[in-house]
């Protein structure tokens, strides 16, 4: 019985430091790096980075530093809608994403999506280097397989055609919905390089 009760009070202590060093890590409920509100996002500067080298943000600093990245990218990307579920949405370039899974097809679906885009934005008629998806039907359950089969098979049936957008009309969106479905994400890093590449709701 002694032993028993021992072994309880261990796994109990380890339970709590478990909880301790996520609840640490975490960049969540934190106070903003940059203007010291209340955190409800980790940016970093590319998808998967360290956990020290994510820094805690609240909204509006989030929109500014993402204003900055889509809009200096000068490169194109497919833009999936930021949904619920999923603990990040992050950028992801196709060249590498394709280097470590070569099995997976959104790399190849992005490719052809992009090549296909109109060149002019949906909304302001500017210049368009984004492609935006609607993300209805992709939740934490799910987001691995758009990743294993690609956006044509998964969501482009569900949702409404892409549309063309410039980094200026990606971002209103993007900011429209963290605001509206009080969206939260442990990692969110905007697009970074020259090359294809895509937005995605995920988790690793």
């Amino acid at each position: 019985m002694k032993l028993i009760l021992i072994l309880l009070g261990c796994i109990f202590l380890l339970a709590i430091l478990l909880f301790t060093i996520r609840k640490t890590k975490s960049p969540l409920d934190k106070a903003c790096a940059f203007c010291g509100a209340a955190a409800k996002f980790g940016y970093s500067e590319h998808a998967e980075d360290d956990f020290g080298k994510i820094k805690p943000m609240c909204l509006n600093c989030l929109v500014s530093q993402l204003e900055k990245d889509y809009s200096s990218f000068t490169g194109q990307a497919v833009v999936i809608q930021p949904a619920a579920g999923p603990p990040c949405y992050v950028f992801q370039p196709v060249k590498e994403w394709q280097a470590y899974f070569e099995k997976s097809k959104i790399g190849p679906d992005v490719n052809s999506l992009l090549a296909r885009m109109e060149p002019r934005c949906h909304d302001c008629e500017q210049r368009a280097n984004f492609l935006w998806i609607e993300s209805k039907g992709l939740n934490a359950d799910n987001f691995g397989k758009s990743l294993d089969e690609g956006l044509s098979e998964t969501l482009l049936p569900h949702n409404p055609k892409p549309i063309s957008l410039c980094a200026k009309c990606t971002m209103w969106r993007i900011a429209d919905d963290l605001k509206e479905k009080q969206l939260s994400y442990i990692e969110v890093c905007g697009p970074k390089g020259v090359g294809n590449g895509f937005v995605i709701p995920m988790g690793y």
